[in-house]
């Protein structure tokens, strides 16, 4: 009981920060939101370098952080890019009619 009370605590903490449907910039576009997040996530990681006194190699881990975001930020930009084409593909068939429609079951047939 008291590890799910834990659980839900630790999730809503991280929601109303890392969710920009709950954080206070969720009142902002979403490219300004990004933006302050970006701000917001090097700034930190600057706090927690500089109080682990990883001064000297802050370089390398600066290096690392934005190969990590990056990789977040591309693997976000081309699911959202493959949902705005999997809408457009939709579209356009649910402007057919039920007799225009092709499916191929692949299975099925061989």
């Amino acid at each position: 009981m008291g590890a799910v009370i834990v659980k839900t605590f630790i999730v809503d903490c991280w929601d109303a920060v890392m969710d920009n449907r709950r954080n206070p910039l969720r009142y902002l576009d979403l490219a300004s939101q990004h933006y302050f997040m970006q701000v917001l996530g090097w700034m930190w990681s600057m706090v927690f370098s500089l109080s682990f006194l990883s001064i000297f190699y802050f370089g390398v881990v600066w290096m690392a952080h934005l190969l990590v975001f990056g990789g977040i930020a591309f693997t976000v930009a081309i699911f959202k890019e493959s949902e705005k084409k999997r809408a457009g593909i939709e579209a356009a068939t649910i402007e057919l009619s039920a007799a225009s429609r092709c499916i191929w079951k692949l299975d099925s047939e061989a």
